[in-house]
């Protein structure tokens, strides 16, 4: 078992001279690799997983980062339909059935502490949630930096973070059962040309949530948000309201923007006229962004978001509508943004 706060969980703590596996905190891709119980990274300690690596878990499994460990997975871009250089993380049934059924396994945990954690290239499907941050290491700098970075399929959450320290770019989620992103009890957020969606079969849920609160039994605690910037990023979803924003504490900061963002918010109960949170008119929270207050106006014109195809057409809205300055850095699939560019984390293309 592995000690967690005052709790244990079932797992093992990798090891550098295991007797039967040899060096664990280095995963190549020269053979799947199965986890059951949650796989730890001890405290010091850096598990690297190459380009091309493919993990399964087992139910109840997952990956913990222990405090002051990290883990480097180090994917790149592939280019055939195999994936070759992607590393992906999903459940252990490989059953056709399987391949897109939710909640098949656990998480990849970043406990309070854990640092200098980097995922590139990598796609999460199937688990309860995707990554799961609790807290940070107390610096400036991200806890965890994502890039091209594909999170699917999770029964909860695709990110739950609480008082987290996040970039990313290039992310993508899509089909979660309560939110894709979740800046929970504060933290510090910066994605840029991201593609936050849920299309989840369920009426109640949504694409990003921020607040700065938790509750206990004996109340609530609050936390500030110290940033939640979303750059260039597509924000949509099959309910009526992508973002979900609540600020509870009367002392903490609530700051964030949205900066050339196609967000949809089709608002029946007039929330934006009520609440300050959702003034979209108000050019220091929401600049240059387009809000889809129906379903016929600033539609994003998905591939084929149902099956987690996020590609946009020539028909959206998000279609060289970014704010080139942020645009510095290739798409999702390693093509070249050209002016103008486009919002979210892919180019526009023509669909087959």
């Amino acid at each position: 078992t592995l000690p967690i706060g005052d709790d244990e969980i079932y797992g093992f703590y990798l090891d550098e001279a295991d007797p039967t596996n040899g060096n664990e905190l280095h995963w190549t891709d020269t053979k799947p690799y199965v986890v059951y119980g949650y796989a730890a990274v001890p405290s010091n300690k850096t598990l690297v997983v190459d380009a091309g690596a493919r993990v399964h878990f087992h139910a109840e499994s997952g990956l913990i980062v222990a405090n002051n460990a990290s883990i480097h997975v180090n994917g790149s871009s592939s280019t055939t339909e195999a994936l070759e250089n992607e590393v992906i993380f999903e459940g252990d049934r490989l059953e056709p059935d399987f391949s897109d059924v939710p909640g098949q396994w656990g998480t990849i945990w970043l406990t309070q502490g854990s640092t200098n954690n980097q995922f590139s290239n990598l796609t999460i499907k199937n688990a309860t949630v995707g990554i799961l941050v609790s807290g940070n290491d107390g610096t400036a700098n991200p806890t965890l930096e994502l890039e091209n970075t594909q999170i699917y399929n999770c029964s909860n959450v695709g990110i739950l973070a609480r008082t987290g320290n996040i970039e990313g770019k290039n992310v993508v989620i899509n089909n979660c059962g309560q939110v894709a992103f979740a800046g929970s009890f504060g933290g510090n957020y910066d994605f840029t040309h991201c593609t936050f969606a849920n299309y989840w079969s369920r009426p109640n849920q949504t694409a990003v949530s921020l607040d700065d609160f938790i509750q206990t039994s004996s109340g609530y605690i609050y936390e500030s948000l110290i940033k939640a910037n979303f750059k260039n990023c597509i924000i949509y979803g099959s309910s009526n309201a992508a973002i979900n924003l609540q600020k509870k504490g009367t002392t903490t900061v609530f700051n964030y923007n949205f900066d050339h963002c196609l967000i949809k918010f089709i608002d029946y109960n007039n929330i934006s006229t009520s609440n300050p949170l959702y003034q979209f008119s108000n050019t220091n929270l929401y600049t240059s962004c387009l809000i889809a207050t129906n379903t016929s106006m600033n539609k994003p014109d998905f591939e084929n978001p149902t099956n987690n195809q996020l590609r946009i057409g020539q028909n959206s809205a998000a279609k060289g509508t970014a704010k080139t300055q942020y645009s510095t850095f290739n798409d999702l699939l390693n093509q070249n943004r050209t002016s103008p560019t486009d919002i979210g984390a892919y180019n526009w293309t023509t669909f087959d």
